[in-house]
């Protein structure tokens, strides 16, 4: 068990530091992705089997994939490094962030679970019944909602398109 909790931290940070570092906006969306994989192994470790299932539907499959739309969607897919962006504020950032990080694991390192966790588990069936009876009707509107975003957005990228191909056919008859 401890070997497969290192394993998946590993895998978790490489994805994490892909989703920062690499230049390919579609390479970070991939180790974005294998970042909320990694979080939801960690929820299976803690016996937390919905929120896994949870963190691979809404994370995994929704977002991840707004994000590829969204990367598909934009002119220039690789970028520059984001060291070169930052010019001189890199050495206060790295310092920062070190501060952070510090802050963090110590923070960590005393804590203690809270006295206020239920004693008795909660049931999948139990959330799920829940899910499809006290909030089907808020379910159903954010379906509506990001339904229509996303035909938003296609509509809005086909304008776009659209545009461009008439500039440039409008270029080439001058």
């Amino acid at each position: 068990m401890e070997l497969f909790f290192y394993l998946l931290a590993t895998l978790t940070l490489l994805g994490a530091l892909g989703a920062v570092l690499l230049k390919n906006l579609v390479h970070c969306a991939l180790s974005l992705i294998l970042f909320f994989a990694g979080i939801a192994g960690f929820y299976i470790l803690l016996q937390a089997e919905f929120i896994a299932a949870v963190q691979i539907l809404i994370y995994v499959g929704a977002v991840a994939t707004l994000v590829l739309f969204a990367i598909m969607l934009t002119q220039n897919v690789i970028g520059e490094t984001t060291l070169k962006g930052l010019g001189q504020n890199r050495w206060w950032a790295l310092g920062i962030s070190l501060v952070v990080i510090t802050v963090l694991v110590r923070a960590i390192q005393h804590q203690t679970l809270p006295s206020f966790l239920p004693e008795g588990r909660v049931t999948t069936n139990e959330i799920g019944h829940t899910l499809v009876t006290t909030y089907v009707l808020p379910f159903e509107v954010i379906s509506i909602l990001l339904t229509g975003a996303m035909i938003g957005a296609i509509v809005v990228a086909m304008e776009t398109k659209k545009n461009k191909q008439q500039a440039t056919g409008d270029r080439r008859r001058t």
